[in-house]
Formats: structure tokens, sequence, C-alpha cells
């Protein structure tokens, strides 16, 4: 509340207070800052979110010429699939994106920018949204209204009106999945070092050993069985007793959590586990689980649509068939259908066959 204005009513935020986890000594700890490649140190987090980005970042934007050509060239920084990639990786690790509207001259839109999460503070000031910019890089400064930033996001929710313009990202609820990920993968590297270098245990029978003759005993075993020699027969007197130590079964158990926590990483996303390399819907058709996925795409696409049609052009759209038909060739059998039942004549078919590239 301001002293000049009693009645003003401001709060603001910093997104960057709701990442997902940080990683503490080995430990996942939840909503809290996490630099993004950190958690693309994860396989699974980083195969998802990849196919997810990257698919999203290959279509392309339609609706009124201007804005769409605007949006499919967006950066003078870099190509459109890298800015539309890194965007959207932001989106889901996040749980927010943020863009700043450029403008020349005249007023124009001539492009937009890239702006991490962590140089954005949120105000709400008597029900007026503004973004405040902190400097970064070479980028200055700035207050942008909320018609200049376009800013999507994800499970936006909260305790208050400013929380609940804040989105969540689909890590929030995998924290215990990732900190047993990193666990298990711990374990196996241990248990791989193990096998190649097995715990070994050497009973004298007789005697109290000091800690020189253990140590003495324990070099001349490692000279006369490492190097060279591993592999060839051991020879001991009869003073000496060997034996490996073997590893739990249980822990091999444990190991297979790896692949309950990729199900819930792919569940999270929306994603069919099977795209992760996991066993999927055995009984699925590769139809449906494309249709899923175009499904799971829509929850990350729509945000981002919603927001550049609320401070851009309401005619914007998303052109899809890069995702659902690659190869166009849906498309092409539809057109050789809809000439065969005289919906179209053969000319409009190639002409539209030549408009999409295909001839």
């Amino acid at each position: 509340m301001s002293l000049l204005n009693p009645f003003e009513r401001r709060s603001s935020i910093t997104p960057n207070n709701y990442y997902p986890f940080t990683i503490q000594n080995g430990s996942v700890v939840p909503n809290s800052l996490v630099d993004a490649t950190q958690a693309l140190k994860n396989s699974d987090l980083y195969a998802v979110t990849s196919l997810i980005s990257a698919d999203i970042a290959g279509a392309s934007f339609t609706g009124n010429t201007i804005f769409s050509n605007l949006l499919n060239n967006p950066s003078k920084l870099t190509n459109s699939f890298s800015f539309w990639q890194s965007s959207i990786l932001n989106l889901l690790l996040n749980g927010n994106v943020f863009l700043a509207v450029l403008k020349d001259e005249k007023g124009v839109c001539s492009g937009l920018r890239l702006i991490p999460s962590n140089a954005i503070t949120i105000d709400l000031t008597n029900d007026v949204l503004t973004y405040e910019v902190n400097q970064f890089d070479d980028y200055p400064s700035a207050i942008y209204e909320d018609g200049e930033m376009i800013h999507a996001k994800i499970m936006p929710y909260g305790v208050d009106t400013l929380h609940n313009l804040v989105g969540h990202s689909p890590l929030e609820s995998l924290t215990s999945e990732v900190g047993q990920q990193e666990e298990a993968n711990r374990l196996s590297l241990s248990t791989l070092k193990g096998a190649l270098n097995p715990t070994s245990l050497i009973k004298i029978p007789q005697g109290t050993l000091s800690q020189e003759a253990k140590e003495s005993i324990r070099a001349e075993f490692e000279k006369s069985n490492g190097g060279k020699n591993s592999g060839r027969v051991m020879v001991l007197d009869q003073s000496a007793d060997f034996s490996t130590v073997s590893i739990n079964a249980d822990i091999a158990n444990y190991l297979k959590s790896m692949d309950w926590g990729r199900t819930q990483i792919a569940k999270a996303f929306g994603v069919s586990d099977s795209y992760l390399n996991g066993t999927g819907d055995q009984q699925s058709s590769l139809g449906q689980i494309k249709d899923l996925y175009v499904n799971a795409l829509n929850r990350f696409i729509e945000p981002l649509v919603s927001e550049l049609r609320k401070k851009l052009d309401q005619s914007i759209g998303v052109d899809m068939s890069s995702i659902t038909d690659y190869s166009n060739s849906t498309f092409k059998a539809d057109i050789v259908s809809f000439v065969k039942e005289g919906i179209l004549s053969p000319g409009e078919a190639k002409d539209l066959l030549t408009k999409k590239g295909v001839i």
C-alpha cells in the first residue's frame, strides 16, 4: 500500500520461486529454483521434453498474414524452430514462458524476445498487470504492460489472484520419482563398479593383525592378482581364506524402480511410455497411440495459442499436420477419396496438392 495512495492495492511475484525442484546434495527439494540444465540431466525427462518441444516447434502458425509471418519468423537472433523449441521447453520445465513483444519505430510488432523466468517480476496494482524485466545479458531493464508481454502458462493456480497468474510445471508432480531415479542411477553405477571390481574378503584365521600388516597383505594380494594377473588362477597358502561379498538380490529389484519412474514421467506429461522406450500399451494400435500423443500436445499448445490470440490477433492458429501427418499420406488419401466421391475435381485436387507441397 502506497503512502501517497492509501487505497492502492499492490502485490508482486517472481515466477522463479515456483520452479518445480532443486537438487541439493543429491536430494530433490520441491518448489525451489532449478536450472533447466539440471532437470535435463535426467534421460527420461530429456526424452519427453525434447520430443514434445521439437514436435510443437515444427508446426507452423496460421491466420492473419501479418501475424502468422511474425510468429513463423519471430526472432532475428535464431531460426524459428530453435526459438519455439526454447519457448516450449520453458513452458514444460518452468510452467511459464515470457515473450516480450518487440516493436519498430512505427509501433508495429517486429518480433518476439524470450525473457528468462528468473528475470521477470509480475506486478499487480489495482488490477493492472505489468511485467518488470530485470537486466540480463545485454537486455536492458524495462516494464511491460500486459498487452506487451506474451505470458503462456500451464496449470495456473494458487491461494490468491496473483498466484493464479503463475503456471506450474508437470515436474512438480514428479519430485519423488526424480529423486528415486537419482538414487537408482547412483546405485546402478555403484553396482557396475562393484561388478568390475568386486568387494573381496581375505580372512587370516590366527592372530590379530596391525593396520600395517593388513595394508601389506592387501597390497600384496592386489599386486599378485591384479593388472596382468587378472583372471589367472589364484594361489593362496593355508593361512588365508579368500571370498567375495555378493550383492543383495533386493538391490537388483530396487533398480527396477527406474522403469516405474519412467512410466510416471510419461504419465505426468501425458505421453505414452512407449515414446520413452518403455513397453507401452501392447494392445493399442499405432493410430490410437498417435491420437493420444496429439491430445497430449494440445495441453501445451492451447495455452500458448490462447495467449497469442489475446495479445496479438484472434485469427492465430497452429497447423498441426506436420505432427499428425508428417509424410502427407493421410492428406493424399483424403484428396483421392474426395475426387472419387465427386467432392473435388481433379483440377482442384491438383491445386491443393501443389499448395501443400506434395507435388
